[in-house]
């Protein structure tokens, strides 16, 4: 293959292969159906854990977790990685709003905003996406009795945003705060003008009516120069009420590695958002400008793709969005016929915001097409599937039922005074022994006592006693799952489909979930209902790529692995592979 060639990679966090199949036989997805009639395609099998760190690693790596994956925000080095062998090419990467789990190695390569994912706000996020109103009261904050996700204390499974902020009446007019994060607040001043609402900052301002968009105003924010508009979205000057979205401000070139290219990509292309304002969930107020503010990132990402490819040298562009696994997890479980949560008169209005996700991203694919060179190969690509949830499992709690783990008076593991942990950076699918507690003569002793605790774990359903936990296999019986190496867990384990890490008020050990909604990392990557799956889907289009394949993928007899993924990528950019774990999926490719 050539050394010429260029992949532009739209990578899609949680797009679900059946879905996609649906949608594209309705005649929604006409970018995405001529990927699959002109292109090569196949299902891909995330890894243990499934979710996006731990498997678009895999992907881009070429590489199995055991070789490439330490831990989220924890890069590989000196594996021989895709990148690395790019680098070693003089190849040029950029990942852009990429996971931060994995990042660029050249001296020339970019790393724009990689998604943020350590507590607090992102570095480059100077004041938060987020709705100021003189009528907070109109969104009524349902009480959280259970915590989802991984580590197990937040509530990212359901989505939640808690961004709204209170206008005050400052004489004939009002008054919003800019909530910067490091420095006081920017005051925007909104004065009626008839149906108009004119704002008015520091350096600029703007006259808006409802559902309009502001321009782009100037703004500066420690002493860093940049943007921000905002969306009008309810006025009545009579009673004096006012809705305003205002967009996330960033700042994100000056730790880009390459500060004056990423300044050119915002200098062209706009300002860049991270994340919406709204979730996009039906059940929200304004939750459609999800959608409005999903496709201007999108649009940013696919332009600035093809501004680095055709334009400034870069032979890979890598990016992730994240609409759509959104709109999985706070629609998922009403629109599948399998779920707890399902009510099919009411199925369809989730269904349809799902549907909007994937036109969104459709209309993004048809953009690459038309914008990308001969020489250049486009990918759509996932790093899993979802399921819906049914039940919250407490790891911590059932360990200490087998006297393993300690809990505080909190419901919290003591790391310190416990045999057996779990490490929030791995994924939660982990459990390491306590050296520090547990002689080594003792570590195969209570390895075997976890297996005990996980393969006993059961809980009585309507339909019957089901269990917990779907497999679990010691470190030294892991290396069929791709797991190995000093880094990985004692024990490696995978829920059940619909079961997920969580917490609950009452304490429970395992508990049927009272809240809808749909997951993928806890789960075995083999969950499926009729409806849905865990399963990662990958298009590939272009030069090299044979056209109208599609390979068969069968979880009983044959299947392909994420790693393959980044393997295809070496074998089209005319690189060595033998230090990848994957191999190239050869069927998909040209071999003229």
């Amino acid at each position: 293959m050539s050394q010429n060639r260029k992949i532009l990679l739209l990578g899609v966090d949680g797009l679900i292969p059946e879905l996609v199949e649906r949608f594209c036989a309705e005649g929604v997805l006409l970018n995405i159906q001529r990927l699959r009639d002109e292109g090569g395609s196949t299902r891909l099998l995330p890894y243990i854990s499934t979710w996006g760190d731990t498997n678009f690693v895999t992907f881009l790596t070429g590489q199995a977790p055991g070789t490439s994956w330490v831990g989220q925000r924890l890069p590989p080095s000196g594996t021989q990685h895709l990148l690395e062998l790019m680098s070693a090419a003089g190849q040029r990467a950029a990942l852009v709003h990429f996971p931060e789990s994995l990042k660029p190695i050249g001296s020339d390569d970019l790393c724009f905003a990689p998604f943020w994912s350590g507590s607090g706000p992102a570095p480059m996020e100077l004041a938060p996406a987020c709705l100021h109103s003189t009528h907070l009261d109109q969104w009524t904050n349902t009480p959280q009795t259970e915590a989802l996700g991984w580590p197990p204390t937040g509530t990212l499974a359901h989505h939640q945003k808690h961004n709204r902020f209170a206008v005050e009446r400052a004489g004939d007019g009002f008054v919003a705060l800019i909530p910067a994060h490091r420095g006081e607040p920017v005051p925007v001043t909104l004065s009626p003008n008839g149906e108009r609402l004119r704002l008015t900052l520091a350096d600029g301002e703007a006259s808006l009516s409802v559902g309009e968009w502001s321009e782009w105003l100037p703004l500066e924010l420690e002493g860093k120069r940049t943007a921000i508009r905002f969306k009008l979205l309810d006025f009545d000057a009579a009673s004096g009420r006012i809705d305003l979205l205002q967009s996330q401000v960033t700042a994100p070139a000056s730790a880009s590695g390459q500060p004056e290219v990423a300044q050119r990509l915002i200098e062209r292309h706009g300002p860049f958002i991270s994340k919406w304002a709204v979730s996009a969930d039906p059940d929200t107020r304004y939750f459609e400008t999800s959608f409005e503010e999903g496709r201007y990132q999108l649009e940013w990402l696919v332009d600035s793709a093809l501004t680095l490819l055709n334009e400034e040298g870069f032979q890979l562009f890598a990016t992730v969005f994240r609409l759509n696994d959104e709109t999985h997890h706070t629609c998922l479980a009403q629109c599948d016929p399998e779920s707890k949560f399902y009510a099919a008169d009411d199925a369809a209005r989730y269904l349809e915001v799902i549907r909007r996700s994937y036109r969104v991203l459709d209309d993004a694919v048809g953009r690459a097409l038309d914008g990308c060179d001969d020489d250049t190969v486009v990918v759509l690509a996932s790093d899993h599937g979802d399921v819906p949830n049914s039940h919250l499992c407490d790891i911590h709690r059932r360990l200490a039922e087998f006297d393993l783990c300690t809990i505080d008076g909190e419901g919290k593991p003591d790391v310190a005074a416990s045999q057996a942990f779990l490490k929030d950076e791995r994924g939660g699918l982990e459990i390491f022994v306590n050296r520090n507690l547990v002689p080594t003569a003792e570590i195969e002793r209570v390895q075997t006592r976890i297996l005990k605790a996980l393969t006993t774990w059961y809980v009585e359903t309507t339909s019957g006693e089901r269990n917990v936990v779907a497999l679990a296999l010691k470190k030294q019986d892991a290396s069929p799952l791709g797991y190995w190496g000093e880094l990985m867990g004692d024990v490696l384990f995978a829920y059940a489909p619909g079961f997920v890490w969580g917490t609950n008020e009452r304490g429970d050990t395992v508990a049927e979930l009272v809240t809808p909604g749909a997951n993928h990392g806890p789960q075995v990557p083999t969950a499926s209902t009729a409806f849905t799956s865990n399963h990662g889907v990958a298009f590939f289009h272009g030069v090299g790529i044979r056209g109208g394949v599609e390979l068969p993928f069968d979880t009983a007899r044959g299947i392909q692995r994420m790693d393959s993924a980044g393997a295809t990528f070496a074998r089209l950019l005319g690189l060595p592979t033998d230090s990848l774990d994957g191999k190239p999926l050869t069927a998909l490719l040209d071999p003229a």
